[in-house]
């Protein structure tokens, strides 16, 4: 039950209410005119520059990280950004989450549009990928394997995921050749081990596989490696805009 002290009156936190059409009245001594980005360019830029001297770290940690990741995306030379609306049905899956994990549920929509039976994860983390994708896709087998030693505290997993341990670059996968239906790369930082992972993850893939990389806007190996990549694929791969993830797919789920 919400606390009433919530339900204060405006007056009491301090707020200036306006009587019956006071506002609309103040709003009509102005002159109409609309209101387009020039306009309000002078306001954003002084607000920027008052900002970053008021907090500088923001201004590294935010704007300039953001800028970084528009120019690389921008900048891409193989790897087209397309919005998720441009999936094919995207728009009638429905998955359960936690809403901050968005990126995750992505890929967990992604599975359930394609229909995945079996799926393979590359970076077990904290295990919530591997969770949210058994949770919607209740029937998938789902195995995640882990670069961690048997001996390290393993996340808890449903008791239906299998769990692998190893090197990606030694590690056999031939026993699951051609057979999953998606694979998803929790990409590490070091460009040797995306590379065997991602190799691994083709060798794996069924005839209609696909295969999403998780990272591609903020790991440099990922986004290096996948730039060049993608020109000796049978198919592109594309970058999903306001996610970090990466996607090729045997499937023609991208529209136009």
């Amino acid at each position: 039950m919400v606390q009433d002290s919530v339900w204060e009156r405006p007056q009491e936190r301090g707020v200036i209410t306006l009587g019956h059409g006071v506002l609309m009245n103040a709003f009509k001594a102005t002159r109409a005119e609309p209101i387009g980005n020039l306009r309000i360019v002078p306001g954003v830029l002084a607000g920027a520059l008052r900002n970053s001297f008021a907090d500088p770290q923001d201004l590294r940690r935010g704007f300039l990280r953001t800028v970084w990741i528009e120019l690389k995306r921008f900048g891409a030379r193989n790897v087209r950004t397309v919005e998720l609306t441009r999936v094919r049905g995207i728009h009638r899956v429905s998955v359960e989450g936690p809403v901050v994990r968005h990126g995750l549920l992505v890929v967990s929509a992604l599975a359930a549009l394609l229909e995945c039976e079996r799926i393979f994860e590359f970076g077990t983390s904290d295990g919530e990928t591997s969770r949210l994708l058994a949770r919607n896709l209740p029937t998938a087998e789902i195995y995640s394997f882990d670069a961690s030693a048997e001996g390290d505290s393993p996340p808890t997993l449903d008791a239906r995921i299998a769990k692998l341990n190893g090197d990606s670059e030694t590690y056999d996968f031939l026993p699951y050749s051609g057979t999953m239906d998606l694979v998803h790369i929790d990409a590490s930082r070091r460009f040797r081990s995306v590379r065997a992972d991602t190799d691994a993850a083709f060798g794996m893939l069924s005839e209609l596989g696909s295969i999403i990389w998780y990272g591609y806007s903020h790991q440099p190996a990922l986004y290096g490696f996948l730039n060049a990549l993608a020109p000796i694929l049978d198919r592109p791969i594309y970058h999903l805009a306001g996610t970090r993830l990466a996607v090729y797919s045997r499937w023609d789920i991208f529209a136009g």
